[in-house]
C-alpha cells in the first residue's frame, strides 16, 4: 500500500474516533480527561463536609454545574415520600463519566417553601414504586431548579461489577450489609454506599462523609451485618 493511502486511512480514522466519541457524549457534555472521573477517585473534605466526585463537589455544586458537565440530557422532579417530605431530583439517562456510560440521579438542595412551589406548579404528578409521587418540574421553573446545591449522587454504570474488581478499586469496605441478592459495601470515610448484585450489577451512592450515618447507613437494618 502507497504512503499516502496509509496516511489518509490513518487521518480518516481519527476522524471517525472523534465521531463516534462526539455522537456517544450527551449534548453539552464534558469529555473526562483519561483516567479522570471514575468512580473510585473520591476526594473528601477534612470536616467532611464536602465530597468531590465525577468532576462534582457534593454539598457546594450546582444542578447548573453538572447540566455543564453531563450534557443537557436531564430531567428535573419533585419527589414526595410516603412522609410527606420533598425532595429535588435531576436525572441524567445516558450520561457519559469517565469513558463509561451510566445514569446518574443528583439530589439538589433547595428551601422547603421553594420545593413546595415546584410541585403547586408541576400538576397532578404520578405514583413511584416505594408509595410516593414525582412532580416533572414545570418548564418555566426550570431555571431554579439548576440553582439547587448538589448533595447526593446516585451511580449506575452499565458495565458490571464484582467483589474483586471492588476490592481492588476502593479497597476493603468498613461494613458489608447483606441484601436481596447482594450486599451493601459501606466506605463511610469515602461517602459511598456501593450496592452488588450477585449478578454484577452495582448501585452506588455518594454523600459527604459527615452526612453518611444518617442518610446512608442509617436505612439499613443494623441486625443484617457480617
Amino acid at each position: 500500500m502507497k504512503k499516502g493511502k496509509i496516511l489518509l486511512l490513518a487521518a480518516l480514522g481519527v476522524a471517525l474516533s472523534g465521531f463516534f466519541l462526539a455522537i456517544m457524549r450527551p449534548p453539552g457534555g464534558q469529555s473526562s480527561t483519561p483516567g479522570q472521573d471514575l468512580p473510585w477517585q473520591v476526594t473528601a473534605s477534612p470536616d467532611g463536609a464536602t465530597l468531590t466526585v465525577f468532576g462534582l463537589t457534593l454539598g457546594r455544586s450546582t444542578v447548573r454545574d453538572a447540566v455543564d458537565k453531563l450534557g443537557r440530557r436531564y430531567e428535573l422532579g419533585v419527589f414526595q415520600g410516603k412522609n410527606g417530605e420533598l425532595s429535588l431530583e435531576a436525572y441524567f439517562r445516558d450520561a457519559v463519566v469517565g469513558g463509561l456510560n451510566v445514569r446518574l440521579v443528583l439530589a439538589a438542595r433547595l428551601p422547603e417553601p421553594m420545593l413546595e412551589g415546584l410541585r403547586g406548579r408541576a400538576g397532578a404528578g404520578k405514583p413511584t414504586a416505594d408509595g410516593g409521587r414525582r412532580y416533572p418540574v414545570a418548564e418555566a421553573d426550570t431555571t431554579l431548579g439548576l440553582e439547587a446545591v448538589v448533595t447526593a449522587i446516585t451511580y449506575m454504570p452499565v458495565v458490571k461489577f464484582d467483589a474483586d474488581l471492588v476490592r481492588k478499586r476502593f479497597g476493603e469496605p468498613a461494613e458489608r450489609i447483606a441484601a436481596q441478592d447482594g450486599a451493601h459495601w459501606l466506605y463511610p470515610a469515602m461517602g459511598l454506599d456501593l450496592l452488588l448484585g450477585d449478578n454484577g450489577e452495582a448501585l452506588l451512592q455518594y454523600v459527604p462523609p459527615a452526612e453518611f450515618a444518617r442518610r446512608l447507613r442509617a436505612p439499613l437494618n443494623p441486625r443484617q451485618g457480617n
